[in-house]
């Protein structure tokens, strides 16, 4: 279905009904039905060409201005037409006063709105400077639209954030030598209407209406001097959730495996061996494998036909993308035999998908679901594995030699990625990390990362949920918005990076996990507001992951503190927090120059170090000057401390560990009662893994350099 072209004197229709004032107006269709009741003879007007699909009517001869008169406006009109119709389907003429409005001093004042039902992100407002030089001021202000996503922003947010905006303070009358157009009060209830106007357009299956330009006039009201719009073409609608129940599938009691055979490296085979290590008997598990009674000691299937009788939870199919589609059509066919489908294999809906399984899969599964039919919960394509640590549950086609998980049921740590590869490499990289909970959910097909993220929710003892995603399933960001709300109400985290953002990371995550990346700018709106952590690397990603992994129940961050051996991570630290932020860092005082000076005594090390923050305590210093000086940060009102330690200084025991592991279980006990933050940093090479081991067992964030630590810190603070 083609969008319906909104014209001018249609949108004034609808801002009447929000409470939007327009300019004096009447419309008409043929010269004959020209009105002169609503104008003074000779009164300056403004006509405008109305016609469909005419976005731009300055650019294309459909607009003038006249004295009124019946002669005047049908020479006009009819000259108008002729002009038009070249181009458009003419529609008739629009007939408005011109309207004297307010101007600021040598500073734009007009303003430019757009209210757009976008499918994937729901209701957006957009607010910026407005007129012909809409984007020239932007540029030269070096500020663009304020963009607010109606789900999570109230009309009084937005007002605070248009009052830092440059156009708030022109309208305020905030600049320098700048009368006030308006009052906050006004502008407030401007705001107010265009909620009111996103309501209506919902109502009215109205996919984007544009204003520009709003202008005030001189009792510092806003009125409308222009608009145009389009119906929806395809309305915003959060998918619903896929019925599935938590125990069928966090709490498995049976799996069935399709795929395996003998084959060295079979991709089946690699997973049975995995699960065959969790609190799952044998007895647990079955493997669908034609003309087999047993493998490897385990009951086989011919087909998946025969769990009709035999149920299980989940059933992993490790098979080609075609044998995968006929499995599940054959199960749909028969009514049941699994309750969750993990599929394996890609080439299902993605790049590789040459014949349609994707679209196959997707339209049995929409059918049956719309027609109340027994169907699968089903996770990927393109679906790597899952963690379960309760049952201590690995299916990742990772041989444990290559990943040695670490299961941890005690754990208040999850972590949801659309790909694989990122899951297993966080795993790998942070050799302490220890989840609860960790899925590789692929292509979403089916199950999308909001009805994973309701799984989490409901587990109150997940208080960090880290997401990697390439694409949001369409009105799925809105889901997956009000599921971080609900996180953040409970005082539990949700950290995101968000892959694709750029045209050439879009093109890469469509050809991998055919994934919708949308608008990643609006999407980032969506999910800050609603309480998310969004981060723009990897390394960020990684640096905040550690430090929340280590203390779920964060509430605040106080100033930070820096304590090491190494001049350098002095300097560095100072360098990444920048000069917007160095404000962060705990400023000593007089009374805390001497509490330092005291220890530096004690240690031997007075006339080697200054009491400073940052604090370089030279390779001089040992495991209890350390200790001591981290203890007065906290004392003088540090929240953050973090501390460097070169493990190349004689004075730390490196090898022999013992005094290591000592002074580590009182850095722990430091943290727990205090309620501060402790953050390590051990910027050596492989020999020293051990060492850095000792503080990764007390459950410390450890990083490999001083930078890394404070950029996590950094994103922390910004997002609170």
């Amino acid at each position: 279905m083609t969008p319906q072209f909104i014209s001018e004197n249609q949108v004034y229709a609808l801002l009447k009904q929000a409470g939007i004032n327009t300019p004096k107006h009447f419309f008409f269709s043929s010269v004959a039905d020209i009105d002169n009741d609503w104008f003074e003879a000779d009164e300056k007007v403004v006509v405008k060409g109305m016609a469909d699909e005419l976005w731009h009517k300055s650019d294309n001869g459909a607009l003038k201005f006249v004295e009124f008169s019946q002669e005047k406006l049908a020479d006009t009109s009819t000259s108008m037409e002729s002009v038009v119709k070249t181009k458009f389907n003419w529609r008739g003429t629009l007939v408005t006063e011109k309207v004297n409005f307010s101007k600021s001093n040598d500073a734009p004042s007009e303003i430019f709105v757009s209210l757009q039902r976008d499918k994937c992100c729901g209701a957006i407002i957009s607010l910026g400077f407005g007129g012909i030089l809409t984007e020239a001021w932007a540029r030269e202000l070096k500020q663009s639209l304020l963009v607010w996503p109606a789900s999570v922003y109230t009309p009084e947010e937005a007002l605070e954030e248009l009052e830092e905006h440059w156009l708030g303070k022109i309208l305020l009358g905030e600049v320098r030598q700048q009368a006030p157009l308006t009052s906050r009060k006004q502008l407030l209830e401007f705001l107010q209407s265009l909620w009111k106007l996103d309501e209506l357009m919902a109502d009215k299956d109205i996919g984007l209406l544009e204003v520009n330009p709003f202008v005030v006039d001189s009792s510092g009201n806003f009125i409308a001097l222009d608009g145009v719009g389009q119906s929806s073409l395809s309305p915003h609608v959060e998918p619903c959730p896929v019925p599935l129940q938590d125990d069928s599938f966090l709490k498995p009691k049976k799996i069935a495996l399709a795929g395996v055979s003998e084959k060295q490296g079979n991709v089946g085979g690699l997973i049975l061996e995995n699960l065959r290590q969790s609190n799952l008997s044998d007895n647990d598990l079955v493997i669908i494998k034609p003309g087999r009674e047993e493998f490897a000691g385990i009951k086989c299937f011919d087909s998946v036909s025969a769990l009709i009788d035999e149920p299980v939870d989940v059933l992993i199919l490790a098979l080609p993308a075609q044998s995968t589609v006929e499995t599940i059509q054959q199960l749909c066919k028969q009514n049941g035999g699994a309750q969750a489908i993990y599929i394996v294999a890609g080439g299902i809906g993605d790049g590789a998908d040459q014949s349609g399984f994707g679209e196959q899969l997707e339209s049995l599964v929409q059918n049956r679901r719309k027609n109340n039919l027994w169907c699968p919960a089903i996770v990927g394509p393109n679906g790597l594995g899952m963690l379960l640590s309760p049952l201590k549950l690995n299916s990742l086609f990772i041989p444990q030699r290559k990943l040695n998980v670490k299961f941890s049921p005690e754990s208040q740590v999850a972590l949801i990625s659309q790909s694989g590869a990122f899951l297993i490499t966080r795993l790998s990289r942070h050799s302490n990390l220890s989840l609860k909970y960790g899925f590789s959910i692929g292509n979403q097909l089916d199950m999308k990362l909001s009805d994973f993220m309701a799984l989490m929710q409901r587990d109150k003892s997940i208080k960090v949920l880290g997401l990697y995603i390439e694409g949001f399933v369409d009105g799925d960001v809105c889901a997956v918005a009000k599921l971080v709300k609900q996180f953040r109400s409970e005082n539990r985290h949700v950290i995101i990076y968000k892959g694709g953002r750029s045209a050439l990371g879009q093109e890469a995550a469509a050809g991998h996990t055919g994934a919708m990346t949308g608008d990643y700018f609006v999407q980032k709106r969506l999910l800050q507001k609603a309480g998310a952590v969004l981060v723009e690397s990897f390394n960020q990603f990684n640096a905040v992951f550690k430090w929340m992994a280590a203390y779920p129940e964060l509430h605040t961050l106080g100033k930070l503190a820096i304590v090491t051996n190494a001049g350098y991570e002095t300097v560095g630290s100072v360098d990444t927090l920048g000069d917007n932020d160095s404000g962060r860092l705990y400023q000593i005082n007089g009374d805390d120059e001497k509490q330092l000076s005291k220890i530096f005594h004690r240690h031997k090390l007075q006339g080697l170090v200054a009491p400073s923050n940052p604090l370089d305590l030279t390779p001089m210093a040992d495991e209890d000057a350390y200790f001591d000086c981290v203890e007065a940060m906290i004392e003088f009102g540090a929240g953050v401390v973090m501390l460097g330690l070169v493990p190349l200084s004689e004075q730390l025991d490196t090898h022999q560990l013992s005094q290591a592991e000592k002074f580590a279980k009182r850095l722990r006990k430091l943290a727990q009662h205090s309620g501060r933050l402790i953050g390590v940093v051990i910027d050596a090479g492989v020999p020293y893994q051990d060492y850095k081991s000792v503080f990764e067992r007390e459950g410390f964030p450890v990083f490999d350099g001083m930078d890394m630590g404070v950029l996590g810190i950094n994103v922390l603070k910004r997002a609170r």
